[in-house]
């Protein structure tokens, strides 16, 4: 049965039981009291499980389901989402942390009449100590066009109702990267978003294993996203800002070292818009560059 005003906090983990005390302790320092913890941990190798355990026998609120093997980081979110008793769904990666007013400030505003809301956070970086405004964008009411337009998201920001999630279909388990953007794309386009501009978490970059640090599986991402939500980019935004993404994703895999798909991309870029070449010509530029 699903309850008003609980909320479900959805944790997939991969060999993560380095981290996961510190991202259950963050749910257990919350001011706002009505929620569960839903760990999903996807065929993990290391103690992962024996951590989040530990936690279950302290308070019930802490539930662990397991996948016998990895299914990733989507697959996870989506099993603890059909798992969820809450109306109302928070994610939180198993190496981040959220910060005491972090339900409490995002229910509050989704109280008011709104299915999305989504919120500021600080960034721990590696090599510093210091921890820094992220700067994630306040969209706020109608923004399908803006996210056609640009990303700028992360999960633990998101805190949506079960019913919107169910609405789009639940998550994409076929996009490797860009998740969180693509995700937001398809709840704008049915629903207003609310934004809290306090950071209501710690957004974790110090890891080697994280995927924001994986170039490759980056740009193979934020392509996907492109491909995938292509044709409302056009209709709405015109043909330039495809051009623009397909750009971008060719930088993200000259990044990643990987020439030919960046060529591939903007190959593709000059046949969507041939009266535009100085932008295209200048990342072929780049590309060649970057082989000498």
């Amino acid at each position: 049965m699903i309850t008003d005003d609980l909320v479900s906090v959805v944790v997939p983990a991969f060999n993560r039981a380095s981290t996961l005390p510190r991202a259950l302790d963050s749910i257990f320092d919350q001011t706002y009291t009505n929620w569960e913890a839903i760990v999903v941990d996807d065929g993990s190798t290391d103690q992962s499980a024996d951590a989040v355990q530990e936690f279950g026998r302290k308070d019930a609120r802490v539930n662990l389901i397991r996948h016998p093997q990895r299914k990733g980081a989507q697959a996870a979110r989506n099993t603890g989402i059909l798992a969820a008793n809450g109306k109302w769904i928070a994610f939180l990666d198993s190496d981040d942390v959220l910060l005491p007013d972090s339900l409490k400030s995002r229910i509050e505003l989704a109280r008011t009449g709104l299915e999305v809301v989504h919120s500021n956070c600080y960034i721990a970086r590696a090599g510093s100590s210091e921890l820094q405004p992220f700067g994630l964008p306040a969209l706020e009411g109608k923004v399908y066009r803006k996210l056609l337009r640009k990303s700028g998201f992360t999960f633990p920001s998101l805190l949506v109702s079960k019913g919107a999630i169910k609405r789009i279909g639940y998550l994409d388990q076929n996009i490797v990267a860009y998740q969180e953007w693509e995700t937001a794309i398809r709840l704008a386009k049915c629903f207003q978003f609310g934004f809290v501009k306090a950071p209501t978490f710690i957004y974790d970059c110090r890891l080697e294993d994280s995927i924001s640090r994986n170039r490759l599986q980056d740009a193979r991402g934020y392509e996907q996203v492109v491909r995938k939500h292509a044709w409302p980019i056009v209709c709405l935004l015109g043909p330039k800002a495809l051009v623009h993404h397909y750009q971008l994703a060719a930088d993200l895999y000259l990044k990643a070292n990987d020439h030919d798909n960046a060529e591939r991309c903007l190959r593709k870029a000059f046949s969507l818009w041939p009266f535009r070449p100085g932008a295209i010509l200048r990342g072929i530029q780049r590309l060649l560059h970057s082989q000498n």
